[in-house]
């Protein structure tokens, strides 16, 4: 083998190293950017999880607030039947033509 035969392949040699040592360097970067993506990802999701959560807890409060209002509704509307009762039986009846 020539020294320009050996110098040929040394050199074909050290590209296709330098081309494959990149090509390893660049998708170790493109993995460990990928994962800091996904950690952000997982976090978002994790605040979405939160969020749900504060607003389910929001819709039980709510629907409590639905019962009571409606307890507080009810009350009303039997203390406004007892006044009529009252205003019939005490209040004299109007005169025919008022």
């Amino acid at each position: 083998m020539s020294a320009d035969t050996k110098w040929i392949v040394g050199t074909g040699v050290a590209i296709i190293s330098t081309i494959l040592g990149t090509g390893a360097a660049l998708a170790g970067l493109l993995l460990t950017q990928i994962a800091g993506v996904n950690a952000r990802i997982d976090d978002v999701n994790r605040r979405f999880d939160d969020v749900n959560t504060r607003i389910d807890r929001i819709d039980v409060r709510l629907d409590g607030l639905d019962e009571r209002l409606r307890n507080v509704e009810i009350a009303f509307g039997k203390v406004d039947q007892r006044l009529l009762t009252i205003e019939r039986v005490v209040l004299p009846a109007p005169a025919p033509g008022e």
